[in-house]
């Protein structure tokens, strides 16, 4: 399934982020793939990609995961209601 949002925080925050969230420290994903402006995690449960570009001064995130639907959706609220507390 295929997710997006946007967020004020940078791309490096919502990657960083998303590895704590998603990680081993998090959901216990292990990161397949990290490059600047994306972030593939998979494991027992499943697999999320997250991919970052920033447009008309927002960070748009992009997540597509199998299996963890449930998880990314509470990822994407969290990165929403974080930026806008600050």
């Amino acid at each position: 399934m295929n997710y997006g949002t946007s967020t004020r925080f940078s791309p490096e925050a919502v990657l960083h982020m998303a590895e704590l969230y998603f990680g081993p420290q998090g959901l216990g994903l292990q990161v397949r793939g990290r490059y600047p402006d994306r972030l593939d995690l998979a494991g027992p449960r499943g697999r999320v990609s997250v991919r970052v570009q920033v447009t008309d001064g927002a960070t748009e995130a992009f997540l597509t995961t199998e299996g963890l639907d449930y998880e990314v959706r509470r990822f994407m609220v969290e990165i929403f209601e974080e930026a806008h507390l600050h």
